[in-house]
């Protein structure tokens, strides 16, 4: 009987303190679990038997996450928030699922994510998950309130909780690009002026910068949710020959916040993503380049 022949795919956190690669069959589906932390953190999950895994680098050091109800572990790299695999036990058997998004080399938006079969988001299966509230006042003014939304958005641990004053998301601007960080986050970005917000548990971020140090990307240091980025300027070394238009562009960056809109309650991506999302198919071009050692 003809067997069927195996490729090797290697994929690591943005960081590259953890990689490891995969020896599997050619990957031709993918899976968008809907529950609550899968949702938040954008898994595209594969589920390779275990021997085909071989861990690299980075044995023992990714951060470790259950939610309440324990049937997975979640596993983060502490340093950077790439979500890399979670682990669970099935009548005695560990089962390592690897989120696809780590992957280098590989198009993510190429295959068509099939939903878990057993959809939890009901709490059917597990309990309900409850978003918390955003402890502080209405962000409005009382002419705003005829205006604009407020929105809550939180972690998925609940530490970290933000309220934000916008037009509704249907009406702005999504970004969903391509570069390294953004991939692997699953980040669907907002644009919001940084007075349009308030968080709540700011002390419970971890921020991340890397390459040209043009944002510090934010993530619960208890979860691993990617939460937001704010943008920074990366100094004269980058920027002394940049034309006045695109310093000026950043200047204007800088009074900015970006949220990931997979945070914000009351918000379905995946009716979003059908009309809204734009995606920036040069950013994985940007100097300088990516790379992994």
């Amino acid at each position: 009987m003809a067997t069927t022949p195996l490729k090797s795919y290697y994929g690591n956190c943005h960081c590259a303190a953890f990689k490891f690669s995969l020896k599997v069959p050619e990957i031709t589906s993918v899976q968008a679990c809907n529950c609550s932390i899968c949702y938040k953190k954008g898994y595209l999950w594969l589920y390779p038997p275990n021997e085909a895994i071989t861990v690299e680098r980075g044995e023992g050091s990714l951060t470790e996450y259950q939610s309440a109800d324990k049937a997975f572990t979640h596993k983060f790299c502490p340093r950077c928030g790439t979500p890399v695999m979670a682990v669970t036990v099935v009548n005695g058997s560990k089962i390592i699922t690897i989120n696809l998004r780590t992957f280098r080399d590989f198009d993510v938006w190429a295959l068509d994510p099939y939903p878990n079969p057993n959809p939890p988001m009901n709490g059917t299966h597990w309990p309900a998950y409850v978003p918390p509230k955003f402890p502080g006042p209405d962000i409005r003014t009382e002419a705003e309130k005829g205006e604009l939304k407020l929105y809550t958005g939180n972690c998925h641990c609940g530490a970290v909780v933000l309220t934000l004053k916008s037009k509704p998301i249907s009406e702005v601007f999504v970004m969903e690009d391509d570069c390294s960080i953004c991939v692997r986050n699953a980040n669907l970005l907002i644009y919001p002026q940084t007075t349009d917000i308030a968080i709540h548990g700011s002390e419970h971020l971890t921020g991340y910068v890397f390459g040209l140090r043009a944002h510090e990307h934010k993530f619960c240091s208890i979860c691993g949710v990617s939460v937001c980025l704010k943008p920074l300027d990366p100094g004269e070394k980058y920027t002394k020959d940049w034309p006045p238009e695109r310093r000026e562009e950043l200047m204007e960056s800088l009074q900015e916040t970006k949220i990931n809109i997979r945070i914000l309650q009351d918000v379905d991506v995946r009716d979003v993503k059908e009309v809204k999302i734009e995606r920036d198919n040069s950013m994985s071009r940007a100097p300088p380049p990516y790379t992994v050692d």
